[in-house]
């Protein structure tokens, strides 16, 4: 299954993103630190539910990440994959970016 880019999640703000992972079904990604961030599922009521023995969120090196208290914990470091009954419904790329900062007379620009 191939996958689109949905949007950026940040560690620096308190935006919850989400994505429909199918017809009941919502997974949300809601920061806890500048470091941590939780994924959780919700209901078509917007309620957190536990996580079912069909979704498995793993990092990039193919670690089982097991729930903590019905969340995945993630941090900014990894990169992760959430499947659902076996197929890849989102990812969660680490964009491994720096912004680079400078007086502000100072020119700048990409070769």
């Amino acid at each position: 299954m191939s996958l689109n880019n949905k949007g950026s999640f940040s560690y620096l703000n308190d935006d919850v993103n989400w994505i429909r992972l199918d017809a009941v079904t919502t997974a949300k990604v809601e920061r806890i630190s500048n470091s941590v961030a939780r994924v959780y599922l919700v209901d078509n009521n917007n309620v957190q539910v536990a996580v079912p023995n069909n979704v498995t969120m793993m990092d990039e090196v193919g670690n089982v990440v097991a729930p903590f208290m019905q969340n995945f914990m993630i941090t900014w470091v990894e990169t992760y994959t959430l499947t659902l009954n076996g197929q890849v419904v989102m990812r969660i790329n680490n964009q491994k970016e720096q912004s680079i900062w400078g007086r502000p007379d100072a020119a700048h620009g990409v070769d």
